[in-house]
């Protein structure tokens, strides 16, 4: 009796632990055959209506069940290691993607220093106009290039023609202390009270420049900080460039990080239910076995015990003619 209870119980412990893999696999064929194994079960755990041989349960988990669960352990263990690496790339993506956000929070922001430069540009201009006019006021050729010191590299453009960026031939300039700023860029600055807006930066092969608009008129000048020179930028030429904010070329990068930490994490749900296809075909067949009444007869077959009590019958009647 103890040996029965002793093979029930294990059996149903393989039963969970065969419940506790297809969580994991999610597989239809694999909910089918618990169901199908639950089923024989219950023939045993009614033995005393049907006098069933328990060691039939615990050799039909020796054929079936446990060749299937070392199977799918294997499989399992595999795939959780592919997915541990997979796992292990996307929280290397997160410290990056976290490093950044943490400098962008702490330190420098672009788009605030961005909004500075309008005025400091413009402050520059002014006083440079004042001390051509014989007003001197003191210049900062420092501030204005902080923007680009510091920004230049992760956010100015990387992408446009040289021949859009740089100054036209003849043209007629004013120069302060090795500051050329073309004539009537100064003229229309003046006139529109040196109202500017900073619209982006280009760095073309570690070459500066810095494109503005001049507010109130709607016309376009570049700083060149490789000569140090202002000048207009013809409209059919401005029409050419792209003048859209610029944007740090580690954030494209960070959003690129996100888009393929979420690929890997599909790729890992996918990589967790999908199953080679030998294998598929492997629990189907596993699947027709269970629903083959073949099976049930075997575990419920008489024919041991036939044979049995006829043995004892042709013994004794053998010892009667004795």
């Amino acid at each position: 009796m103890d040996q029965e209870k002793e093979i029930l119980k294990k059996s149903k412990r393989r039963i969970q632990k065969l419940k506790l893999l297809s969580k994991f696999f999610g597989q239809t064929e694999l909910i089918n055959i618990i169901i199908k194994t639950e089923i024989i079960q219950s023939y045993f755990e009614t033995k005393s209506e049907l006098g069933l041989d328990f060691n039939k349960l615990e050799l039909f988990h020796l054929q079936y069940t446990d060749s299937l669960l070392v199977l799918l352990d294997k499989i399992k263990k595999q795939k959780e290691a592919n997915i541990l690496t997979i796992y292990k790339e996307i929280d290397a993506n997160k410290d990056y993607i976290d490093s950044f956000v943490d400098r962008e929070n702490g330190g420098r922001n672009f788009n605030i220093d961005r909004k500075y430069q309008n005025g400091y540009v413009s402050e520059f201009l002014e006083n440079i106009y004042s001390n051509l006019t014989d007003v001197r006021k003191p210049i900062d050729y420092k501030k204005i290039r902080e923007l680009s010191n510091n920004y230049a590299v992760e956010y100015y453009r990387t992408t446009a023609k040289m021949e859009f960026l740089i100054s036209l031939p003849n043209i007629k300039c004013y120069e302060f202390e090795n500051v050329d700023v073309e004539r009537k860029l100064l003229g229309k600055l003046n006139s529109n009270h040196f109202k500017i807006r900073f619209l982006c930066g280009y760095n073309i092969n570690n070459q500066i420049f810095e494109l503005f608009k001049i507010t109130d008129i709607d016309e376009d000048f570049i700083w060149n900080l490789q000569i140090n020179e202002f000048y207009m930028i013809p409209e059919d030429i401005s029409v050419l460039l792209d003048k859209s904010p610029n944007t740090s070329s580690k954030k494209s990068f960070v959003t690129e990080l996100n888009t393929k930490n979420k690929e890997l994490e599909e790729r890992a749900k996918i990589l967790k239910t999908t199953l080679p296809d030998q294998v598929i075909s492997i629990l189907e067949k596993y699947k027709e076995n269970l629903e083959n009444q073949e099976i049930i007869n075997q575990l419920l077959s008489i024919d041991e015990e036939l044979n049995i009590l006829n043995s004892m019958l042709t013994l004794n009647l053998n010892n009667k003619l004795q």
